[in-house]
């Protein structure tokens, strides 16, 4: 693969739980933006021995759109993906990366999981299964190692808090990192709320992996009309309070978040010198 082949210059490389469905929104209602027919390709991780040809096909042609790109929450975590996207986009690709709370964004996950039937287990015992629910939440040493592979001048990092609390000044900061206009009329306002439980786990479970199985045929467009369905989700979720999980305690929380500390003193580093250490 050549940089000539791809019409992409931008990408959302992370972190999972953390706006990346908001983000996507926003972006595909602005007209100097192109994005990819499908949320998520998972092109430079799971489906790069597809080829160029393939993943050209999954953006639309919009010569007037200043920024092309792709929203994968997954490539933050792939050593393999970094590789492969530091030397297959042009120079003036720009990478946006939110950060979260770590504490917080490791329970969103371990909800999610339940949520998409992936697993049934309490909290402490998830997190011994599925290391990726802490992993996920090592924003310091995950934005180190984006910038070590494409450079500290092209990874932007955007706030999760930001958007919870503000997202009209959120909305700003992004179209801010990919250089595109700030535009008043964008639904910054709407909120992406997800369902709190599935409504049968296992179903969900089967269908998900369906889902990959369709991903590998080439298809992601189709999966992502599904996820994104009004309908699909009314019949697979539910916000009934009952089926909520319980939260975490104050003392596995604060436990947590002593043992992400250094990490987090890490990200601070880099955010206040924009250098990785």
């Amino acid at each position: 693969m050549t940089k000539d082949t791809l019409p992409v210059n931008f990408l959302y490389l992370g972190g999972d739980k953390c706006g990346s469905t908001w983000i996507w929104h926003i972006l595909n209602q602005h007209p100097d933006v192109a994005l990819a027919h499908a949320k998520e390709i998972f092109y430079f991780d799971r489906f790069y021995d597809k080829g160029a040809d393939w993943y050209r096909r999954q953006f639309p042609v919009q010569p007037q759109a200043k920024r092309t790109g792709e929203i994968c929450h997954d490539y933050l975590y792939s050593e393999a993906a970094l590789e492969r996207i530091a030397r297959d986009l042009p120079q003036d690709s720009r990478f946006l990366v939110t950060v979260r709370a770590p504490v917080e964004r490791s329970i969103s996950h371990w909800k999610y999981m339940l949520k998409i039937g992936r697993t049934n287990l309490g909290f402490e015992s998830a997190m011994r299964d599925y290391p990726e629910i802490v992993e996920n939440s090592l924003f310091g040493k995950h934005v180190r190692n984006a910038v070590q592979h494409l450079g500290a001048s092209r990874v932007f990092v955007l706030d999760f808090d930001q958007l919870k609390n503000d997202p009209r000044e959120f909305g700003r900061s992004l179209c801010n990192a990919l250089d595109v206009p700030f535009i008043e009329g964008l639904p910054f306002e709407d909120r992406i709320l997800e369902a709190q439980a599935a409504r049968n786990p296992a179903l969900v479970a089967l269908l998900r992996n369906s889902g990959w199985m369709v991903r590998r045929l080439g298809l992601p467009g189709l999966v992502s009309a599904v996820k994104s369905s009004p309908l699909v989700s009314k019949l697979l979720y539910t916000s009934d309070p009952a089926k909520r999980p319980a939260e975490p305690g104050a003392a596995i929380r604060q436990e947590l978040a002593e043992a992400f500390a250094p990490d987090q003193a890490l990200l601070a580093e880099f955010m206040e010198t924009g250098e990785a250490a």
